[in-house]
């Protein structure tokens, strides 16, 4: 696999066109890319999850680049991240400061994205030959109890991650003990009261054997999380405390989905486009299908579940709109293409991928849409009266403005 196909590029710039471009040519290169405005912003994105490469601004707002640079060089954790600084033309002074606090290469700006891509992936190649076994980005830092965190997979598979060993934990674990997952996963702060998992999962049961019972679960548990994931103290991931069962130092892909889509819908409503095609673009890249797929017999799983899909039906068709509003519509129609097969019966989504149809002057796919669309709606029941009037709904032009609406 190439670089560019497995490689996570993080980008510290204020200026938005600049960001344009970066985001725009790291992409088109295959890069999972994400650029935020400010040192501080990007420091704690680093210490969340270690970028293969860090290309960064030294004329920043609060933290310059100088002082992220040296941060980095100075923490065992960032230390080997690879850095490619943007500076203007003729400042030498910069060039020689940058470099003499860590940096590994450097461009001027305005530069050629063919000539920053060709930069970057020399930079990959380097670290990779100099890899000294730091930690790779998907294992991260320790958490705040000094652990390794574990990486949760819940969406479109099930899957734990920790020291870079994994334990399909959709399949590995029987199915009261993935209740008992699905339950802490989509818990307030993954933990519930121990009194709740009892009567959810023994309701038939006396206190004293439902605890029982519960120990028992617990414990095999933790065996599969030992067995599956290496020489690893399970208690310290799994615990009880104080009548509250915990799930510890762990991040969840579900909410890491869930607070990138409402970035991206924060900056859309303040008309900060590139910043929200940044959000979603992050968010997208974590979505392989729906969350948690299979019977988990949990009420909160099914819950947080339909929360999900609305989020990600919504997200997309904001997406799309921002993508059609920027010329790239065919783009806009995969991404609802993916939408449609996931929910066929979604009217926002059909209406929008419709119109764009109609935009791009595609009529065989304008009409594969509605096919599809019609018998999804009969398969759900629709009568045929009913199914004639959301018809009559479907716009027969594309609008002036793909975000008129915001």
């Amino acid at each position: 696999m190439s670089p560019a196909k497995q490689s996570y590029i993080l980008a510290i710039e204020d200026n938005p066109s600049v960001c344009t471009l970066l985001f725009a040519c790291l992409n088109k290169a295959g890069f999972r890319t994400t650029i935020v405005e400010t040192g501080e912003e990007g420091l704690r994105l680093i210490e969340e999850r270690l970028p293969d490469l860090l290309i960064l601004d030294l004329k920043l707002p609060g933290i310059n680049g100088l002082d992220v640079c040296r941060t980095l060089r100075r923490d065992p954790w960032m230390s080997g991240v690879p850095v490619l600084m943007l500076t203007g033309q003729s400042e030498e002074g910069d060039v020689i400061a940058g470099l003499e606090v860590g940096a590994d290469d450097y461009m001027s700006k305005p530069f050629s994205p063919k000539l920053l891509v060709a930069r970057v992936k020399a930079l990959l190649r380097r670290s990779s030959k100099n890899d000294d076994g730091r930690v790779h980005a998907e294992e991260g830092p320790p958490g705040p109890d000094g652990l390794p965190v574990l990486r949760v997979k819940t969406l479109g598979y099930c899957d734990l991650r920790l020291n870079g060993r994994n334990l399909p934990w959709g399949v590995a674990l029987s199915a009261a003990q993935r209740q008992l997952m699905a339950m802490l996963i989509t818990a307030p702060e993954h933990q519930i009261p121990l009194e709740e998992v009892q009567a959810t999962c023994w309701p038939d049961s006396n206190d004293a054997r439902a605890r029982s019972s519960f120990d028992t679960l617990l414990a095999r548990v933790r065996r599969s999380f030992e067995e599956g994931l290496g020489p690893i103290d399970s208690k310290q991931y799994l615990l009880v405390r104080r009548g509250y069962v915990h799930l510890n130092n762990c991040q969840i892909d579900a909410q890491e989905f869930d607070r990138l889509v409402n970035k991206g819908f924060k900056h859309a409503k303040g008309r900060n486009l590139w910043q929200a095609e940044l959000a979603f673009s992050s968010a997208f890249s974590l979505w392989q299908g729906p969350f948690l797929p299979g019977n988990f017999g949990s009420d909160r799983a099914t819950a947080f579940q339909g929360q999900l899909e609305l989020l990600y039906l919504e997200g997309s068709e904001l997406f799309a709109r921002i993508l059609a509003e920027a010329g790239r519509a065919q783009e806009a129609i995969k991404l609802l293409r993916s939408a449609q097969s996931y929910c066929p019966t979604d009217e926002k989504t059909i209406k929008l991928l419709y119109q764009l149809c109609l935009a791009l002057e595609l009529p065989g796919q304008a009409r594969q849409i509605l096919h599809a669309y019609l018998e999804a709606l009969q398969r759900d029941g629709f009568s045929e009266q009913e199914r004639s009037e959301i018809m009559t709904r479907l716009p027969s032009e594309p609008p002036s403005s793909w975000l008129a609406h915001l």
